[in-house]
């Protein structure tokens, strides 16, 4: 039997030793999130903007990427 190595992208200990801030711009810079956003900006209409969509979002996004 053949065993084929695999190529890795990153190595996970490489993810884990950047700083958390590091890896919460990481993820909000290169998640491809415009359509949703323009989604929710759009099905928002013109109620209430007392907490905007896109700050809302960045900070669900945060409690994913940074540990309490």
């Amino acid at each position: 039997m053949a065993i084929i190595p695999q190529i890795k992208l990153f190595e996970w200990t490489e993810i884990q030793t950047i700083g958390d801030l590091v890896r919460l711009r990481l993820v909000l810079d290169y998640m491809p999130d415009e359509e949703l956003m323009r989604t929710l900006e759009r099905n928002r209409g013109k109620g209430r903007n007392d907490y905007p969509v896109r700050a809302i979002w960045k900070f669900h996004t945060s409690g994913y990427c940074v540990p309490a």
